[in-house]
């Protein structure tokens, strides 16, 4: 740090601060990567049941894919496992935005397990029509 002297006070205060909202940045980014970190791991632990339970609540209508049903339960396991395994990350917007992408990101090969059906579907109303 640079200082004439004749702010030495004003400067030093002005250091001490923009070096304490540093460290608090830092802190708060680590406690954020930490609970990402522990939210990947739980959804990894819990992928099969997840994958289950999408596929269960997910609808398919002629009017595409309802997943309300789905998407209430991914608020209910980030309540009841992810925040209660450590942390409030309903608190933080981003975190619990990046926490139901990874759920989403974990549970996208719902949909696969669900296309040799909707083929069989298919064939079986072809096979109807001749």
């Amino acid at each position: 740090m640079r200082t004439t002297g004749r702010n030495l006070l004003r400067d030093l205060t002005h250091e001490y601060a923009k070096q304490a909202r540093a460290k608090a940045a830092l802190v708060s980014t680590s406690w954020h990567n930490e609970m990402l970190t522990l939210a990947e791991s739980i959804i990894v632990k819990h992928a099969p049941e997840l994958i289950c339970r999408r596929r269960q609540l997910t609808v398919t209508s002629n009017h595409g894919l309802h997943d309300s049903l789905w998407l209430g339960e991914v608020d209910f396991f980030i309540d009841e496992v992810i925040e209660k395994s450590g942390g409030p990350v309903k608190n933080s917007p981003e975190l619990l935005r990046a926490i139901k992408w990874m759920i989403a990101g974990a549970t996208a090969q719902f949909a696969s397990s669900r296309l040799p059906f909707l083929l069989d579907m298919k064939s079986a109303v072809v096979a109807d029509a001749a």
